[in-house]
């Protein structure tokens, strides 16, 4: 699908439906903006397409990226001349991605006048950007909106992101299923039944692949548990690899011995009262006491 930079005036009159701030507020609640946008030149009317919202203002520092959003079908009433996008992600004004970090990090990007198609070998470097500058969300493993095509994943209502399960089948059945990065195979560990909690990781970060790429789940997929996979996420742009989550994984003893304090429960320790209360309402909880 294309990609469009989109130019926003805030000097203008407020085309968001109650005003910029609460629509900020909304996306930042999990959920999306929907606005209508007239048709200009440069614009394709394409449901699908990927939309970089890019702020020209003549105050000191009001310029640079600041949202991303996706056009939707037309609706019931809805006229020809504009186009519907759902925005999912806005960043407060004065938060915005520098337009002198667009220019040094994304190469070929069009001067903007209304709207303008992004190459589409400039939009990995444009995801990469976007990934970085946001940093982690709270749970790794849910990217955030634009920083991997839509293409390569599916966005429920639930905002849950749903990944490419024949690409996962393939990558097991070639690669085994054990952790890339720890070595567990959930089966030898849990018990039969828990093999479906081995998940896969993109060795190529999803920024970094163009909208047409075609995965190949044997060389571009590797497996990892999902402690491993939320750990190499952690780290944004560009994901941990296998490699060095392993790396991770053999200093933690050192650091694990540096870090324990008085309070630290450790194999050998005693417990205290508080400790073995907490232990005392987990399995009431579970229903095992």
């Amino acid at each position: 699908m294309p990609s469009v930079l989109l130019e926003w005036n805030p000097d203008l009159p407020d085309p968001w439906p109650g005003g910029y701030g609460p629509a900020v507020a909304a996306v930042d609640d999990g959920g999306t903006f929907r606005r209508r946008i007239p048709l200009i030149a440069g614009f394709p009317p394409v449901a699908g397409t990927e939309v970089w919202l890019v702020l020209r203002g003549s105050m000191r520092g009001l310029r640079g990226l600041v949202g991303h959003g996706v056009v939707v079908p037309p609706g019931s009433g809805d006229t020809a001349d504009a186009v519907t996008v759902d925005f999912d992600r806005l960043l407060p004004l004065g938060e915005q991605v520098p337009a002198s970090l667009l220019e040094e990090d994304v190469p070929n990007l069009p001067r903007v006048d209304g709207a303008a198609s992004v190459p589409s070998a400039s939009v990995p470097a444009l995801r990469r950007l976007w990934s970085g500058f946001l940093g982690a969300d709270p749970d790794p493993l849910s990217p955030a909106p634009g920083t991997i095509a839509a293409e390569a994943s599916g966005l429920q209502r639930v905002n849950a992101y749903e990944h490419n399960a024949e690409a996962r089948r393939l990558c097991l059945a070639f690669h085994g299923n054990c952790c890339a990065a720890c070595g567990l195979v959930p089966a030898q560990r849990y018990g039969p039944g828990t093999e479906a909690l081995m998940q896969v990781h993109h060795v190529v970060p999803g920024t970094d692949l163009p909208a047409d790429y075609a995965l190949d789940p044997a060389s571009d997929l590797v497996p990892l548990c999902p402690t491993c996979h939320a750990v190499a996420h952690t780290r944004v742009p560009v994901p941990y690899t296998p490699a060095e989550v392993r790396g991770l994984l053999a200093a933690a003893p050192d650091a694990a011995s540096r870090a324990v304090g008085a309070d630290a429960v450790v194999v050998g320790s005693l417990v205290s009262a508080e400790q073995q209360q907490a232990l005392d309402d987990a399995a009431r909880l579970r229903g095992l006491r």
